[in-house]
């Protein structure tokens, strides 16, 4: 093994001569890109990373050759994966817990363009969860992929004939949907999506984590087919040096021991087991030791971060709802998605038998358990009518619904883009171009918005029907004109379509869909490690957006309602 700085790495000089910019103690490194396709280098010069105070590497030097498929080697634990999100974009510099100085170089024939930040430069990533997106066929993954990549080459109609061919290529069905697909299929089909975006750049990360050897093998042998036909700068962190060290063009090795990053020469390729070493130990004492007031004041610390997150984006919400898509194909498309999470048939099923109970419960009850019914009924069954019909629009549908709609939708949309957190999709968009803030949180508030307003009116429609049904089933001598009559009076404007109220009405609907809609998206989109932390997220959305439902009605009901003069 070569512990020294290549001949090809950046060197003193080079940082002197002006070559490489170097980094000022204590700010992130300036970053080179170049955008042609076949012939990136990528350089890291210098590089120290920590995660949550703990140093990984420390002035670290590696280069990356141009066209070839590297392997980056480490015990697990060691920052592998951490490095690979660094250089792919997915880790902003003022990352709360992630820190990293130092120089990373995206190099075209020893030329750097220093005028574009690598964070900006598209990097195709194959995850080790593969990161497709289920509720699309294959060929739309690769085709959405295609269309939002700044270097795919393409015109009007022809992502859907690039991504065919990529399937052929890659022996892909597409006669199937995502999610059925085999492991092995997806697999290739993340592959092909990378192709598709034709960056210069391919990073895998861990291809061959959980595999069996003979299935190990299979991955290597397709991504080595895959490099062969299309030649990209392909870097591969995984620290299965058995499976993919015979594909490999080049080895470092991240050396947890001594916090670097050094090239292994071919020749000591047979000792990569011995060079590997003891996996480090997990030190957990230091967590231990944080006193109970220390946790108590992060507790708060990160409860007032998320509040003056909250309040940030209700200040900004003008400018959320903007359909700043790239592709209003895709924005449309992922928009209807949500929309028929929010308000699809089940949800109008839902909605709807709730405001059968309503209707049939506010109507009925109100005669059935009038005091001395006998005598009060002939004298207050005109404005019995008119208070079912009020409270039932006014506040008992609007409450009912708003409630039913956070925990149901809210609950179903957060499982949705937890998921997508916990699967990678939300990475995999950011890689392709998209802004999961854009490309997901914006379709989420449209459904919201709109389907808000359409399950209330559809259970008040419902509830209406059934009040009257309950009314003529008691008083069928009234007739339903009698019904209509009453119970609307204080509703009905002449002259007008609207009833009164009706602004009142939607502006709570409008607060209670934005809300929800936050919540949702904050709670389905923050990180998740596992499952668990799926369902803890539509726990918070249930438990949140119901109460702030409830605080909406409360604020908004000490200005609709006053009292009678």
């Amino acid at each position: 093994m070569t512990a020294e700085t290549p001949q090809n790495e950046p060197t003193a000089e080079d940082v002197k001569s002006g070559h490489v910019d170097a980094a000022k103690p204590g700010q992130h490194g300036a970053v080179a890109v170049t955008t042609e396709l076949g012939g990136t280098e990528i350089r890291i010069a210098d590089f120290s990373l920590s995660a949550g105070g703990k140093p990984l590497l420390n002035h670290a030097n590696a280069s990356f050759p141009a066209g070839k498929l590297t392997l980056v080697l480490g015990c697990s634990g060691v920052g592998k994966s951490l490095l690979m999100r660094i250089l792919a974009g997915l880790i902003d510099r003022d990352h709360a817990a992630i820190e990293y100085t130092g120089q990373i170089e995206f190099r075209r024939n020893g030329e750097t363009n220093s005028n574009r930040n690598h964070m900006q430069e598209p990097v195709a990533v194959v995850f080790q969860s593969f990161a497709l997106f289920d509720e699309l066929t294959p060929a739309e993954n690769i085709e959405i992929a295609i269309e939002h990549s700044s270097n795919a080459s393409r015109t009007n109609g022809t992502s859907n004939a690039k991504a065919r061919h990529l399937l052929e290529e890659l022996g892909v069905p597409g006669d199937r949907p995502t999610s059925v697909l085999s492991g092995g299929q997806q697999q290739r089909l993340a592959i092909a999506r990378a192709l598709g975006m034709e960056t210069d750049v391919v990073l895998y990360d861990e291809p061959t984590s959980g595999l069996d050897t003979n299935t190990a093998g299979q991955v290597a042998d397709l991504i080595r087919d895959a490099q062969t036909r299309f030649q990209r700068t392909s870097i591969i962190v995984t620290h299965d040096y058995a499976a993919l060290q015979k594909i490999a063009d080049h080895v470092v090795l991240l050396n947890h021991h001594e916090r670097t990053l050094q090239n292994v020469a071919r020749e000591d390729w047979g000792r990569l087991p011995e060079l590997l070493g003891k996996p480090p130990l997990v030190d957990d004492t230091a967590l231990k030791r944080v006193s109970v007031p220390t946790r108590l004041k992060n507790s708060v610390a990160t409860a007032l971060a998320a509040s003056g997150e909250f309040l940030e984006n209700v200040l900004l919400l003008p400018l959320a709802l903007l359909p700043l898509w790239k592709s209003f194909r895709w924005g449309s498309r992922i928009t209807w998605h949500y929309l028929k999470l929010v308000s699809g048939w089940s949800a109008c099923l839902y909605i709807a038998i709730s405001g059968m109970i309503i209707g049939f419960v506010a109507q009925d009850f109100i005669f059935r358990y009038l005091p001395f019914r006998q005598y009060t009924e002939p004298l207050l069954i005109e404005n019995l009518l008119h208070a079912t019909g009020f409270s039932l629009f006014r506040f008992l549908v609007p409450i009912l619904s708003t409630i039913l709609i956070a925990a149901r939708s809210g609950a179903a949309v957060s499982a949705d883009v937890g998921s997508k957190a916990y699967g990678n999709q939300l990475d995999a968009m950011k890689t392709i171009g998209m802004d999961p803030w854009r490309s997901v949180r914006t379709p989420v508030l449209y459904a919201f918005l709109i389907g808000t307003p359409l399950l209330t009116f559809l259970s008040y429609g419902v509830a209406s029907i059934t009040g009257a049904v309950a009314f003529l089933a008691t008083h069928s001598s009234e007739g339903i004109a009698f019904w209509d009559a009453h119970f609307h009076k204080e509703l009905r404007m002449p002259g007008s379509l609207f009833y009164k109220g009706t602004g009142w009405l939607v502006a709570k609907l409008l607060t209670c869909a934005v809300g929800t809609a936050m919540i949702s998206w904050k709670c389905g989109s923050s990180p998740k490690q596992s499952a668990p932390d799926i369902s803890k997220g539509v726990t918070q959305t249930i438990l949140w957006s119901t109460l702030f439902t409830l605080m909406v009605h409360f604020v908004f009901s000490l200005f609709e309602f006053k009292a009678p003069e």
